[in-house]
Protein backbone atom coordinates (compact mmCIF):
# COMPACT_ATOMS: atom_id res chain seq x y z
CA UNK A 1 0.00 0.00 0.00
CA UNK A 2 1.26 3.35 -0.37
CA UNK A 3 0.53 5.67 2.08
CA UNK A 4 1.48 8.67 -0.48
CA UNK A 5 -1.33 7.69 -2.89
CA UNK A 6 -3.62 7.30 0.06
CA UNK A 7 -3.17 10.59 1.46
CA UNK A 8 -3.72 12.35 -2.11
CA UNK A 9 -6.29 10.70 -2.28
CA UNK A 10 -8.04 11.42 1.08
CA UNK A 11 -7.51 15.39 -0.45
CA UNK A 12 -3.72 15.89 1.31
CA UNK A 13 -1.51 18.22 -0.53
CA UNK A 14 1.52 16.27 -2.39
CA UNK A 15 3.71 18.39 0.07
CA UNK A 16 2.11 18.04 3.45
CA UNK A 17 2.00 13.94 2.16
CA UNK A 18 5.99 14.13 1.98
CA UNK A 19 6.00 15.55 5.35
CA UNK A 20 3.75 12.79 6.85
CA UNK A 21 5.50 10.20 5.27
CA UNK A 22 8.86 11.55 6.74
CA UNK A 23 7.75 11.87 10.73
CA UNK A 24 6.15 8.18 9.96
CA UNK A 25 9.82 7.15 9.35
CA UNK A 26 11.43 9.39 12.06
CA UNK A 27 8.76 8.02 14.33
CA UNK A 28 9.60 4.42 13.45
CA UNK A 29 13.53 4.42 12.90
CA UNK A 30 13.14 6.13 16.54
CA UNK A 31 11.03 3.69 18.04
CA UNK A 32 13.66 0.81 16.32
CA UNK A 33 17.08 2.91 17.79
CA UNK A 34 15.56 3.56 20.70
CA UNK A 35 14.72 -0.22 21.40
CA UNK A 36 18.31 -1.60 19.89
CA UNK A 37 20.45 1.11 21.69
CA UNK A 38 18.79 1.04 25.14
CA UNK A 39 18.93 3.22 27.98
CA UNK A 40 22.44 2.42 28.38
CA UNK A 41 23.90 4.25 25.24
CA UNK A 42 21.30 6.87 24.51
CA UNK A 43 23.10 9.65 26.17
CA UNK A 44 26.01 8.68 25.20
CA UNK A 45 25.53 8.64 21.49
CA UNK A 46 23.88 11.81 22.00
CA UNK A 47 27.21 13.25 23.50
CA UNK A 48 28.95 11.50 20.76
CA UNK A 49 27.28 12.95 18.09
CA UNK A 50 27.65 16.74 19.72
CA UNK A 51 31.53 15.74 19.90
CA UNK A 52 31.42 14.26 16.26
CA UNK A 53 30.18 17.52 15.10
CA UNK A 54 32.41 19.54 17.31
CA UNK A 55 35.27 18.03 15.69
CA UNK A 56 34.16 17.89 12.18
CA UNK A 57 33.36 21.55 12.06
CA UNK A 58 36.62 22.41 13.62
CA UNK A 59 38.51 20.18 10.58
CA UNK A 60 39.34 22.92 8.13
CA UNK A 61 37.53 23.35 4.99
CA UNK A 62 40.38 22.12 2.60
CA UNK A 63 40.14 18.76 3.72
CA UNK A 64 37.08 18.26 2.54
CA UNK A 65 36.74 18.38 -1.21
CA UNK A 66 33.06 17.44 -0.78
CA UNK A 67 30.39 18.06 1.33
CA UNK A 68 30.11 13.71 0.69
CA UNK A 69 33.63 13.47 2.77
CA UNK A 70 32.58 15.94 5.37
CA UNK A 71 29.45 13.54 5.75
CA UNK A 72 31.49 10.55 6.34
CA UNK A 73 34.23 11.75 8.45
CA UNK A 74 30.97 13.28 10.58
CA UNK A 75 29.73 9.80 10.31
CA UNK A 76 32.53 7.52 10.89
CA UNK A 77 33.50 10.28 13.99
CA UNK A 78 30.00 8.79 15.58
CA UNK A 79 30.99 5.45 15.37
CA UNK A 80 34.34 5.32 16.12
CA UNK A 81 33.54 7.15 19.17
CA UNK A 82 30.11 5.08 19.78
CA UNK A 83 32.88 2.08 20.00
CA UNK A 84 35.25 3.31 22.25
CA UNK A 85 32.55 5.51 24.47
CA UNK A 86 32.51 2.40 27.32
CA UNK A 87 36.14 3.32 28.11
CA UNK A 88 35.28 7.15 27.89
CA UNK A 89 31.72 7.28 30.04
CA UNK A 90 29.10 5.85 30.62
CA UNK A 91 25.94 7.63 31.34
CA UNK A 92 22.20 6.29 31.03
CA UNK A 93 18.47 6.97 31.31
CA UNK A 94 17.61 5.45 34.60
CA UNK A 95 14.29 4.30 35.76
CA UNK A 96 11.90 1.66 34.75
CA UNK A 97 8.07 1.41 34.72
CA UNK A 98 5.55 3.07 33.04
CA UNK A 99 7.22 5.97 32.63
CA UNK A 100 10.47 4.70 31.55
CA UNK A 101 9.07 3.98 28.03
CA UNK A 102 8.31 7.23 26.81
CA UNK A 103 11.51 8.61 28.24
CA UNK A 104 13.87 6.29 26.24
CA UNK A 105 10.96 6.61 23.08
CA UNK A 106 11.50 11.24 23.00
CA UNK A 107 15.13 10.78 23.58
CA UNK A 108 16.03 8.28 20.56
CA UNK A 109 13.48 10.57 18.26
CA UNK A 110 15.27 13.41 19.19
CA UNK A 111 18.63 11.85 18.42
CA UNK A 112 17.36 10.94 15.57
CA UNK A 113 15.65 14.06 14.51
CA UNK A 114 18.97 15.42 15.70
CA UNK A 115 21.47 13.74 13.16
CA UNK A 116 19.10 14.39 10.25
CA UNK A 117 19.13 17.69 10.70
CA UNK A 118 23.21 17.65 11.26
CA UNK A 119 23.50 15.79 8.23
CA UNK A 120 20.54 18.22 6.52
CA UNK A 121 22.63 20.96 7.58
CA UNK A 122 25.84 19.26 5.93
CA UNK A 123 24.62 18.83 2.59
CA UNK A 124 23.86 21.58 -0.17
CA UNK A 125 20.38 22.80 -0.23
CA UNK A 126 19.60 21.68 -3.25
CA UNK A 127 20.95 17.58 -2.63
CA UNK A 128 18.57 18.33 0.79
CA UNK A 129 15.59 18.94 -1.24
CA UNK A 130 15.85 16.26 -3.35
CA UNK A 131 15.14 14.08 -0.22
CA UNK A 132 12.72 16.53 1.93
CA UNK A 133 10.26 18.79 1.31
CA UNK A 134 11.22 22.68 1.74
CA UNK A 135 8.83 22.92 5.02
CA UNK A 136 10.79 19.77 6.42
CA UNK A 137 13.98 21.52 5.67
CA UNK A 138 12.75 24.68 6.61
CA UNK A 139 12.18 23.13 10.29
CA UNK A 140 15.40 21.06 10.11
CA UNK A 141 17.83 22.81 8.59
CA UNK A 142 17.85 26.38 8.62
CA UNK A 143 20.16 28.50 10.57
CA UNK A 144 17.19 28.96 13.39
CA UNK A 145 15.96 25.24 12.87
CA UNK A 146 19.89 24.17 13.48
CA UNK A 147 20.18 25.78 16.69
CA UNK A 148 16.81 24.55 17.90
CA UNK A 149 17.91 21.23 17.22
CA UNK A 150 21.13 21.70 18.81
CA UNK A 151 19.58 22.87 22.18
CA UNK A 152 16.26 20.79 22.52
CA UNK A 153 17.99 17.08 23.53
CA UNK A 154 20.34 19.03 25.94
CA UNK A 155 16.83 20.68 27.13
CA UNK A 156 15.15 17.21 27.47
CA UNK A 157 17.93 15.49 29.57
CA UNK A 158 17.50 18.61 31.62
CA UNK A 159 14.06 17.77 31.82
CA UNK A 160 14.09 14.26 32.66
CA UNK A 161 17.05 14.47 35.25
CA UNK A 162 15.15 16.89 37.21
CA UNK A 163 11.92 14.89 37.25
CA UNK A 164 14.02 12.21 38.52
CA UNK A 165 15.63 13.52 41.09
CA UNK A 166 12.64 15.07 42.62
Amino acid sequence: MDLGKLLVGLGVSPQLTQDISLFIVVAILSFVFGMFIGRYKLITILINIYVAYAVTMSVPAKYFSDYVYELVFFLAAIVVLTLISKQLFEIYISGSGSGFLWRVFVMSFLEVVFLLSLVLWMVPKGVALEYVSPMAYEYLATENAHLAWMIIPMAFMFFIHKRLNR
